[in-house]
C-alpha cells in the first residue's frame, strides 16, 4: 500500500513538473514570437523612417535645382549639376509627368498654372473637369451645388443644395461654408454631387486642382480636356492643337493667339513659378510620398515660400 501511495505521489509530481515545463516552453515560444514581431516592427519603422528622410533630402536638393534652373513656357533646364547627389534630368516638363531619379526614387513637378485653384476657379470650370461628357446632370449638380456652397443665402439653385439637404438627406455633421473662400482641395469632396464620385476616380480627378496663390492659366501646360473647355473647341480641334503643342510649341502659341476666344487678361503661356512637387521613395517593404507646393517667386526676404507640405 505504501509503495502504491509513493508511486502515485511521484506520478503526480511528475505531471506537475511536465505542466510547468510545458508552460515555460509556451512562455518562451510566446516571448520569442513577440521578440520576432518587435524586431520586424522595428525594422519596418526604421525602413519607413529611412524613406521619409530620403524624400526630405531629395526635396532639399531639388530646391537647389529649381533655384539655379532656367525656364521657358513649359519646362525647366539645369545642366550645371553633373556631380550632384541626385541625377535630376537636365530638362523637366512641368506638367505633372513622372521622372525616375533612381530605381527607388521618382519625382513629379507641376507648375500650378496648369491646374485649377479651388479658391478662384469658377464653379462651372470645376464641374466640367469633374464630369464626363455623358454626365451632364452631374455637371449641373456640381456647378449649382458649388454655387450654393459658396454663396451666403439659403436659396437652393435648380440643381444645387443648401444646408437643409446636407442635414436632412445626407445626415452629415458639417455645414456648408457660405463663403467663396474654399480652403482646400479636400473640401470639394464634401460638396453635393462631388461626394458621389467613386473614390478611385476622385483620387485621379483631384490632381487637376490645388489650393494656393492665384496664377494665370498656362495654355502651354493645361490638360487637353481643360484646353478644349477654355478655348471652346470640339474634340478634333483640341486634339489637333495638343499634337501641335507637342511638336512645335512656338507655332501652337501663334495659332492660339489667332483664336477669337483668346483672352490675354485671363490666359497666357507662362509659368507661375509656383510648383506642386511630389516625391515617391520606395524600399523593399514600404513607400513614402512627400507632396508640397512651393512658390519660387523671390520676395525681399525669402528665395521661396512653402505653401503646403505633406509626408505620408
Amino acid at each position: 500500500m505504501s509503495y502504491i501511495q509513493s508511486s502515485s505521489k511521484k506520478g503526480f509530481a511528475l505531471s506537475i513538473v511536465l505542466w510547468i515545463v510545458t508552460a515555460l516552453l509556451f512562455g518562451i515560444a510566446t516571448l520569442s514570437s513577440l521578440s520576432k514581431n518587435t524586431i520586424n516592427l522595428s525594422k519596418g519603422l526604421q525602413e519607413k523612417l529611412k524613406t521619409e528622410l530620403t524624400a526630405e533630402d531629395v526635396l532639399e536638393s531639388f530646391k537647389f535645382y529649381l533655384l539655379t534652373a532656367s525656364y521657358d513656357n513649359n519646362s525647366l533646364q539645369n545642366a550645371t549639376l553633373d556631380d550632384f547627389r541626385y541625377k535630376f534630368p537636365k530638362k523637366l516638363i512641368v506638367d505633372g509627368r513622372w521622372y525616375a531619379i533612381s530605381r527607388d526614387i521618382n519625382i513629379s513637378i507641376t507648375d500650378v498654372s496648369a491646374l485649377l485653384n479651388v479658391n478662384y476657379a469658377p464653379s462651372e470650370s470645376i464641374a466640367f473637369i469633374l464630369s464626363d461628357n455623358d454626365q451632364r446632370q452631374l455637371r449641373y449638380t456640381i456647378a449649382d451645388s458649388l454655387k450654393d456652397w459658396k454663396d451666403k443665402d439659403n436659396t437652393v439653385s435648380l440643381n444645387g443644395a443648401e444646408n437643409s439637404k446636407y442635414e436632412l438627406q445626407k445626415r452629415v455633421n458639417y455645414k456648408i461654408r457660405n463663403n467663396p473662400a474654399i480652403q482646400s482641395v479636400a473640401e470639394l469632396r464634401l460638396v453635393n454631387g462631388i461626394d458621389s464620385i467613386a473614390d478611385e476616380k476622385w483620387n485621379k480627378l483631384k490632381e487637376n486642382f490645388y489650393y494656393g496663390n492665384g496664377s494665370m492659366v498656362n495654355l502651354a501646360l493645361i490638360s487637353p480636356k481643360y484646353l478644349a473647355y477654355i478655348l471652346k473647341l470640339n474634340t478634333i480641334e483640341a486634339n489637333a492643337l495638343i499634337e501641335l503643342r507637342k511638336k512645335n510649341l512656338k507655332k501652337f502659341i501663334q495659332n492660339v493667339y489667332k483664336l477669337k476666344v483668346f483672352n490675354s487678361d485671363a490666359m497666357g503661356f507662362y509659368q507661375s513659378r509656383e510648383y506642386k512637387i511630389t516625391i515617391a521613395v520606395k524600399s523593399k517593404n514600404t513607400k513614402s510620398i512627400l507632396t508640397t507646393i512651393i512658390n519660387f517667386r523671390k520676395t525681399r526676404d525669402y528665395l521661396y515660400t512653402t505653401i503646403s507640405y505633406k509626408l505620408l
